[in-house]
């Protein structure tokens, strides 16, 4: 973008801003976003459809950046906007709550937001890694010159929540830490994506196990993560293992990763190593045997099946040097053995498949999901109605 364009675009901004100051806010009217506009996923899709099902005297509105969302949502009955179109910045002005998983400005149009209107930040998981001023520390832009006039003629672009989600204590407390935000605005509800392991189902025979790797990210958005051949991923031969066992890999990448193309072309003639790309995976999770990850906060959803999960750091040490450190020590919150490799991972699925889960893992796996997750209170029927009144009272 040339320099007279940005200005313009600054300016805009600016205006917009101001007159967010001076809109005044609508009761119940609350807009919703996730994943840089463009997914209808995570926590943010969770509680838009248990309020559109629940509370129907608030207004829920989805921005987004895609207009097949707004078209898909539509055709369900709900109200979408795109983010920057008339109606989505006017709801935008007007809202009384805003929800996001990434950030205001990542996931709606933040100018549109002014202080009156409350920031809810759902977040995307629980951290394993360290996030937010953990990792970067306070911003270096905010320390020179440049910086500050920059935050100073781009007030909407800073940091802000009004509340942030934990699970329990614990993640309260490191949460808290991480957000630079007081304890009393995280507030201990769970997860409204986790409602899907409330629900009950059938007891259906399966003759399929079914497995869900799910490694976390790394790198920037849209790059490849190749956690595959180097560690031992034989196409033709775990394939032919798992069709021998009954047993179904699904392959999940972080949302902000792809993976590698040679991947995706090996996979093709494959009958029980599939790649799964859906937009939310929390459509589906619950349905899974087993989980496989190495540093992804997924597991700590997970947990709450009760069901195995399997640990593969194939790159423990590398990873923490090249991309995050982690809150713990890895061993003090995973359950081993371990997997280093994808034949020790396999056998590892077939172990667990055939039911071989130590006292130890079951004793370790307890202990975690409790430190990890407070119980829902028998007067909520789901973690979305804890959360809306925790905010409606």
């Amino acid at each position: 973008m040339s320099k007279p364009k940005k200005l313009l675009t600054l300016l805009i901004k600016l205006f917009i801003f101001s007159c967010a100051q001076l809109v005044p806010k609508k009761k119940d009217l609350w807009v919703f976003g996730a994943w840089y506009g463009q997914r209808y996923s995570d926590n943010p899709k969770a509680f838009f459809e248990y309020i559109n099902e629940n509370q129907k005297h608030i207004k829920a509105v989805w921005i987004t950046k895609d207009q097949a969302i707004v078209d898909q949502l539509r055709e369900n009955g709900h109200i979408a906007y795109l983010d920057k179109g008339y109606s989505g910045l006017w709801m935008q002005l007007r809202a009384e709550f805003a929800f996001v998983c990434q950030s205001l400005h990542d996931d709606l149009y933040p100018a549109c937001i002014s202080k009156k209107t409350k920031v809810v930040n759902l977040w995307h998981g629980l951290p394993l890694k360290k996030i937010m001023y953990d990792v970067f520390g306070e911003q270096t832009v905010e320390k020179n010159i440049v910086g500050r006039l920059f935050d100073f003629l781009s007030p909407y672009e800073r940091i802000r929540n009004d509340y942030l989600l934990a699970t329990s204590t614990e993640t309260q407390n490191t949460l808290s830490k991480a957000f630079r935000l007081p304890k009393d605005r995280v507030l201990i509800t769970g997860f409204p994506r986790n409602d899907v392991f409330l629900k009950e189902k059938k007891n259906a025979i399966k003759s399929v196990y079914k497995c869900i790797y799910m490694p976390t990210f790394r790198g920037g958005i849209g790059t490849e993560c190749d956690l595959f051949a180097q560690y031992g991923f034989d196409v033709e031969q775990i394939d032919g293992t798992l069709k021998e066992n009954n047993i179904d890999l699904v392959l999940r990448m972080h949302p902000v990763n792809k993976p590698p193309e040679y991947l995706i072309n090996a996979i093709k003639n494959s009958s029980h190593i599939t790649i799964d790309s859906t937009a939310d995976i929390f459509d589906s999770i619950a349905d899974y045997d087993c989980m496989i990850t190495d540093y992804s906060g997924g597991y700590f959803d997970f947990m709450l099946t009760g069901k195995p999960i399997l640990f593969a750091p194939f790159d423990l040490e590398k990873y923490k040097q090249q991309e995050r450190d982690l809150y713990y020590k890895y061993e003090d919150v995973t359950i081993g053995p371990y997997s280093y490799s994808w034949p020790e991972l396999i056998t590892r699925i077939i172990e667990v498949r055939s039911q071989q889960l130590s006292a130890n893992y079951e004793v370790c796996y307890e202990q975690l999901t409790n430190l990890f997750h407070t119980p829902l209170e028998p007067e909520y029927r789901s973690f979305s109605e804890k959360l809306f009144y925790s905010l409606s009272h």
